[in-house]
């Protein structure tokens, strides 16, 4: 087993896994499943330093605690002439962090901006808003995490004026 020692640890398990097989079917039945168990627990694939059995995306590299790489994201809030409303517009180099993102639309306020809504995007990324004209507004997304795929970054966009009738 001492050529397996300087391996990567996938192909240094590849190389193991016979000989492990021969010796968990010598076993008893509880006795293997331990065995096996602490073969495969420290088994890290990306070298992240997370073991793949707490590691979110256990084939991609990050130092983040979920194991997932950050990925950031933008938002556009607009003012569509044509239907007379605000459209927020998510988007990210990632589709998971994109679609079905939580976006909360702030009224601006002299002393305190006023939250009006807060709603979840289409799988585009997308969400129009009917509010009172004269005002201004802009969107917030908060930071979330798509399981196995990033974790995405909060978003602000800039403050859009909703044009008086």
């Amino acid at each position: 087993m001492t050529p397996a020692r300087h391996l990567p640890r996938p192909l240094a398990l590849l190389l193991v896994a016979p000989l492990l097989s021969a010796t968990l079917t010598a076993l008893p039945a509880p006795h293997a499943t331990a065995a096996l168990a602490a073969a495969t627990a420290d088994v890290d694939t990306d070298g992240d330093g997370l073991p793949d059995t707490g590691d979110g995306c256990p084939t991609v590299s990050s130092p983040n605690p979920t194991g997932c790489p950050t990925v950031t994201r933008r938002a556009r809030l607009t003012w569509v002439k044509a239907d007379q409303r605000l459209e927020a517009r998510v988007t990210s180099p990632v589709t998971a962090c994109s679609a079905r993102a939580r976006i909360v639309l702030w009224r601006v306020r002299p002393h305190r901006d006023f939250k009006i809504s807060a709603v979840t995007a289409t799988y585009s990324g997308k969400r129009r808003f009917t509010v009172h004209r004269g005002a201004s507004y802009y969107v917030t997304v908060s930071p979330s995490y798509s399981a196995g795929v990033a974790e995405c970054t909060k978003a602000t966009s800039r403050t859009v004026l909703a044009p008086r009738g």
